[in-house]
């Protein structure tokens, strides 16, 4: 691909994050994409979509409040665009207010949950794929399908991320971030042990934790308290065949515990007894795991590009590098993929859809957060990738992890989805925990997997 281009000081971010070819949680999602928008997609204006002037006012003219609930504790600091988003979106309209409130996500999850058995859900709302299409299969959320091109929302959205949360042919969510995800890692702490790059083959990513552990340094930070923490790891069992196999797994024609989700689990449980994770990984969940990373405690990171934001703030930004995390010769099936899809989604109540005013208010929200400005404060302010086009231009220089995120986001290595969004919540959880269960020791690879095949069993 074009990796010499991404080396210039100023690249341009539109035609490398139309890349994004996916099509989200459809029933008939493709999952690994091999090919790409045309040149016409890439650039197209925003121009079509039209933009709301200052002081405009909702339908009623009266004053209306929605109530937004996110899936983080600290929205300022660990979503400064939506904060940024939200005074720009209230100075345009002045008497429309957001009140946003947060929580850490399994928290948020649980009370989402808790809130539609209730009919009390907010307006708007995070939440992970599989449970949106859950939400939306019981009633609980409205159907954006017609809305999102009435308010030219589709037009705005790059092309991969149009219609990346369906249930039944229909709309119940809008992208909220680009789910991209693997391996950070600190460059200084790599020479330091004398490996000269990322490792790429599972034998590579041996070696290099071999020689971290040599020098005294923890190799992989990792806290399982937070069983959600687990996303580099999903690309290694669709490494495994997962998306080859997922029809098969839902009817019950394979198992879990087949020859290759074993081999996945034993690799797991390869890397715990080689001492690749935190010797304290049971004890600590995935703020503590980062922290340990930007403290220069650890040389490597299990994230996505939702975490940017704080490693460009960091006094380590210049030194991080990332990858895709390690292919291995005893599969099968294609190793040069990565997670490269779109994240949780943004979802609508079909309590608050009751409301005319209140949805047109809403609708208008989400014209702007997607439209021209939302998304500048998205690319320019807060150094993140956005899920809508960005004709504007990122400074590499000033952004170096941006610009990794970008050059990955760019290579030849085919995206796929995350398999979190083809299971239901509680085998994709499950999965989580099997995982984590090899990671800290509680189980056995052949009992991990047992553990997922039976939880997807009850659902068959």
């Amino acid at each position: 691909m074009r990796k010499k281009e991404l080396l210039k000081k100023s690249i341009s971010i539109v035609s490398v994050l139309a890349l994004l070819l996916v099509s989200g949680c459809g029933a008939k999602q493709k999952e690994v994409q091999e090919s790409q928008p045309k040149e016409s997609e890439n650039t197209a204006s925003q121009e079509e979509t039209k933009e709301p002037a200052a002081g405009e006012e909702t339908a009623s003219g009266q004053d209306i409040t929605i109530h937004f609930s996110e899936h983080v504790a600290n929205i300022e600091a660990q979503e400064p665009h939506m904060m940024k988003i939200i005074q720009a979106f209230e100075d345009t309209y002045p008497n429309i207010h957001i009140e946003i409130t947060g929580k850490e996500v399994s928290e948020h999850n649980t009370q989402m949950t808790l809130l539609a058995g209730e009919n009390n859900l907010p307006d708007i709302f995070w939440l992970e794929q599989a449970p949106a299409k859950e939400f939306a299969q019981n009633g609980y959320l409205y159907d954006l399908t017609d809305a999102l091109n009435e308010y030219g929302i589709n037009d705005s959205l790059l092309p991969g991320l149009v219609n990346s949360c369906t249930f039944e042919g229909k709309d119940c969510g809008i992208p909220s971030e680009v789910m991209m995800v693997g391996f950070f890692y600190n460059k200084d702490l790599f020479e330091q042990a004398g490996i000269d790059q990322a490792p790429i083959t599972y034998e590579d990513f041996t070696e290099a934790v071999d020689k971290l552990k040599d020098n005294g340094i923890v190799p992989l930070t990792v806290g399982a308290q937070d069983n959600y923490s687990i996303w580099a790891f999903e690309t290694m069992i669709a490494r495994y065949g997962f998306f080859d196999k997922l029809e098969d797994l839902n009817a019950g024609n394979i198992s879990w515990t087949n020859e290759d989700f074993i081999h996945y689990f034993e690799k797991v449980e390869e890397m715990r007894d080689n001492g690749t994770f935190t010797e304290d990984i049971a004890n600590i969940g995935y703020f503590e795991a980062k922290e340990r990373f930007l403290g220069g405690n650890a040389a490597m990171f299990n994230t996505g590009a939702w975490d940017i934001g704080d490693f460009e703030s960091s006094d380590m930004s210049q030194n991080i590098g990332f990858f895709w995390g390690p292919t291995f010769s005893d599969s099968q099936y294609p190793q040069q993929i990565g997670i490269k899809a779109s994240g949780g989604v943004y979802v609508v109540s079909a309590k608050a859809a009751e409301d005319p005013d209140l949805l047109d208010a809403i609708m208008k929200f989400w014209q702007f957060y997607y439209g021209e400005e939302g998304t500048r404060i998205i690319a320019e302010d807060t150094s993140a990738l956005p899920c809508s086009r960005y004709n504007g231009t990122i400074d590499t220089q000033a952004h170096p992890v941006l610009a990794a995120m970008i050059t990955a986001l760019n290579d030849d290595w085919d995206a796929v989805t995350e398999p979190f969004n083809s299971m239901s919540t509680t085998v994709a959880y499950g999965y989580f925990d099997a995982t984590f269960g090899v990671m800290t020791g509680v189980y056995s690879p052949e009992e991990a997997a047992q553990y997922v095949e039976d939880l997807h069993m009850a659902e068959r």
